[in-house]
C-alpha cells in the first residue's frame, strides 16, 4: 500500500510538471515527468495493472508532447490505485 501512495505522489508530481500549456521549458518538463513516472512504476511493480497501463500510455503521449492526453490518462490512472477511490468519494 505504501508503494502505491508513492505512485500516487509521482502521478501528482507529473501532473504539476505538465500543467503549463506553453513555454520553452515544456519539453524539459515533459521529460522530467516521464522520469518521475518511470521510477515510480519500477518501485511499484505490484500496482494495479490498469493504473500501470494508463501511466505507460501517458508516457507515450508525453514523449510526443501531447500533454492534454497525458494529463487525462494520469488522472484516470489514479482512480485505479487502492484507497484512492474512497478518498474521492468521501469528498463528493
Amino acid at each position: 500500500m505504501m508503494r502505491h501512495s508513492s505512485l500516487d505522489k509521482a502521478i501528482g508530481d507529473a501532473l504539476v510538471l505538465i500543467r503549463v500549456t506553453s513555454g520553452a521549458d515544456l519539453a524539459l518538463q515533459a521529460e522530467q515527468a516521464r522520469k518521475c513516472l518511470t521510477k515510480a512504476m519500477m518501485d511499484a511493480p505490484d500496482a494495479p495493472q490498469q493504473a500501470l497501463a494508463h501511466i505507460a500510455a501517458a508516457d507515450e503521449h508525453l514523449e510526443y508532447g501531447e500533454l492534454m492526453e497525458a494529463r487525462t490518462l494520469l488522472t484516470a490512472a489514479r482512480t485505479f490505485l487502492p484507497g484512492r477511490r474512497a478518498a474521492v468519494a468521501a469528498r463528493a
